[in-house]
């Protein structure tokens, strides 16, 4: 079962300022990368980076909630200003969610329940999941 996850909403532009993005969509991001800014592999950035962050979040109530989704309906409550805005944003600009999840078994599995998905598709964006498997012990016969 899921028993955390992370989700961004990451808008990435070539010549659109952060400030611009924020003023379209009425929300203030988490962070902010700079074209021209350095990254930690020491090459420069070659766009901008706007995003909104829900950082490390439990499944809330493992045993009420079965879906695994808590940080991405977090995000996209948060993002719900948002609504309508996204395709204001010019033509540089490209808007995505990723959601990842932490698994306690071998099996990733989630419920993308049809209110949320709602929720997703009023904001207009694609979701880009990746859901980490707890690696499994290798039994004598495997070896």
């Amino acid at each position: 079962m899921i028993q955390s996850g992370r989700a961004s909403l990451t808008v990435v532009s070539t010549e659109t300022d952060p400030a611009l993005i924020s003023e379209i969509l009425g929300l203030v991001p988490t962070r902010v990368a700079l074209r021209g800014s350095v990254r930690r592999s020491g090459r420069p950035l070659e766009h901008n980076v706007w995003t909104i962050d829900v950082e490390q979040s439990p499944n809330a109530d493992a045993d009420a909630d079965e879906t695994g989704t808590q940080a991405l309906r977090d995000l996209v409550t948060g993002a719900r200003p948002a609504i309508g805005k996204l395709s204001r944003l010019p033509d540089d600009c490209d808007a995505k969610i990723w959601w990842s999840a932490d698994s306690d078994s071998t099996q990733g599995g989630f419920v993308l329940r049809a209110e949320l998905a709602a929720s997703i598709a009023e904001l207009g964006v694609d979701v880009y999941a990746t859901v980490y498997l707890e690696g499994g012990e290798s039994t004598e016969a495997e070896q």
